[in-house]
């Protein structure tokens, strides 16, 4: 199991006298579970997010509020360095700057060897880079001083209002200056940006909107259109399951809709429900009367998909799309109903547990992540009648979703606003700049929101086959698939010739 670091402890304590952000609800059955494997918390040896890493956690001084000239207040922000390998300013040696984005503070292994920006991290000794990671405020308040606001009392309209990813791209414009002049840097070393999903829409948009400051980006699985209810991430999970190189296949797909699709039948009467509760371990029977019950049970899966999270070298029961499949294609059993049975139990041995340890390694920062979808990007992921979502269709509603916003007193016609103003800001899928490259992966169902085509001179995209959610930028193991393996030469080659 993944150990908190030692900055961990403080952040959780802070995070306990949160009583007005607390009372948000998480976003999704799955959305801790998806982060902590996401971020390789469940298998932190082999990832390489050792809190040991061969560099120091450092501090810079950060306005409070870019927007507000008026606003005096300042606070410390968190970065880490590597220079290793650095050749020094004089050299015209890079900058790779690792941009923080949601989830638990940052280690030191981010400028090393992390599952954020290894990428970038392992080509420090080719090239002599110097290499920062900066945190996302508010995602690395690990103390008071270390947070743009020291009391969280406040309604999250107060507490949470210098919370924003145009304060996250002021603050990587600051410590541009900040580092500049504290490390004696030249017009010659070229600043480039990385990240992937959040941290991959600012690396993106930081060239975008500081071109003058960012040479290049590379914006790995960056949904960088924003969108209130994101249909497309489930019907892409349905997708997933048929991608014959990671074990899926259209049979597969098929029989986990099919089995969904005859659960939400038996949910309609007694004996059905009489059924569901004995197979699946419910509470009883009665329990599956309330809808609320029905959607906690089947309306994200009766059981976890991974797609954006798939790890073809994973080794528990039924944690990937082969070993999923490989269940859900089984003849001894009666109908995909007992096989969706079969795979809930095959994920009883690591399942619970691994909720249980996302849930407190990551605290709080689901409501942080939750005040950003309902002031910017949206991002709801629901399972509508009539789509191609595979779970239990018209229980995880775009109404449901929205209850996170009615908690922070935002409406919904607010939040569409807010996601409207979003793509006119940074441009949507038509964004206007030069050398930023934007990879997605096959399985990934945030690739359905990125910059997938795109006619703009020295904006190159990068289809990974069988990939999941920027699987290129983690730590490189034995194990990795081929298109993996080659999507980080790709990328390579190309920073390297927008260095030239």
């Amino acid at each position: 199991s993944a150990i908190p670091s030692p900055r961990m402890v403080p952040f959780l304590v802070l995070l306990s006298l949160l009583p007005s952000t607390r009372a948000v609800a998480p976003l999704g059955k799955y959305f801790a579970l998806e982060h902590y494997r996401q971020n390789g918390l469940h298998q932190a040896d082999e990832r390489g997010l050792k809190a040991n890493a061969p560099t120091s956690l450092r501090f810079f001084t950060q306005r409070q509020d870019h927007f507000d000239g008026a606003n005096p207040n300042t606070w410390q922000q968190a970065y880490y360095v590597n220079d290793s390998f650095w050749k020094g300013p004089d050299s015209g040696a890079p900058i790779f700057l690792c941009v923080g984005g949601e989830g638990p503070p940052l280690t030191p292994a981010v400028v090393s060897d992390s599952v954020h920006c290894s990428n970038a991290a392992s080509w420090l000794p080719e090239t002599g880079a110097l290499m920062f990671a900066v945190e996302h405020r508010y995602y690395g308040c690990h103390n008071s001083s270390a947070c743009p606001v020291s009391d969280f009392d406040d309604p999250p309209k107060v507490s949470l209002r210098f919370l924003s990813s145009r304060q996250a791209l002021s603050d990587l414009a600051q410590f541009h200056a900040f580092a500049t002049e504290e490390y004696n840097l030249t017009a010659e070393n070229k600043w480039v940006t990385f990240g992937g999903s959040y941290p991959g829409m600012l690396a993106g948009w930081f060239r975008i909107r500081f071109p003058h400051l960012a040479h290049a980006s590379v914006a790995s699985s960056a949904p960088v259109h924003a969108k209130v209810e994101m249909t497309e991430y489930n019907d892409w999970v349905r997708y997933a399951y048929t991608v014959q190189s990671v074990g899926g296949s259209q049979e597969c797909s098929d029989a986990i809709a099919d089995g969904h699709s005859m659960i939400g039948k038996l949910m309609n009467d007694a004996d059905g429900r009489k059924r569901l509760a004995e197979l699946f371990g419910l509470p009883s029977a009665e329990w599956l009367e309330e809808k609320e019950n029905q959607k906690l049970f089947a309306g994200e899966g009766v059981a976890y998909f991974p797609s954006q999270g798939n790890d073809p070298s994973c080794e528990e029961d039924a944690c990937n799309i082969a070993r999923i499949c490989d269940i859900m294609m089984k003849t001894n059993e009666d109908d995909n109903v007992d096989r969706l049975a079969a795979v809930k139990k095959a994920q009883a041995s690591w399942l619970d547990k691994q909720m249980k340890e996302a849930e407190a390694m990551l605290g709080d920062f689901a409501n942080y992540w939750g005040w950003q979808t309902c002031t910017e990007f949206g991002f709801y992921q629901t399972c509508d009648t009539g789509s191609h979502c595979p779970y239990t269709q018209g229980l995880d509603l775009l109404s449901d979703q929205l209850q996170i916003c009615a908690k922070f007193n935002i409406s919904p016609d607010t939040v569409a606003a807010n996601v409207a103003f979003t793509n006119v800001y940074y441009g949507g899928l038509s964004p206007v700049a030069t050398r930023v490259m934007w990879p997605n992966g096959e399985v990934d169902p945030w690739s359905q929101l990125a910059v997938l085509n795109t006619t703009a001179p020295e904006q190159p995209t990068l289809w990974v086959a069988g990939a999941s959610h920027h699987f290129w930028t983690h730590t490189p193991l034995p194990t990795d698939q081929t298109s993996v393996q080659d999507a980080r030469t790709t990328i390579r080659d190309q920073v390297k010739a927008w260095l030239k």
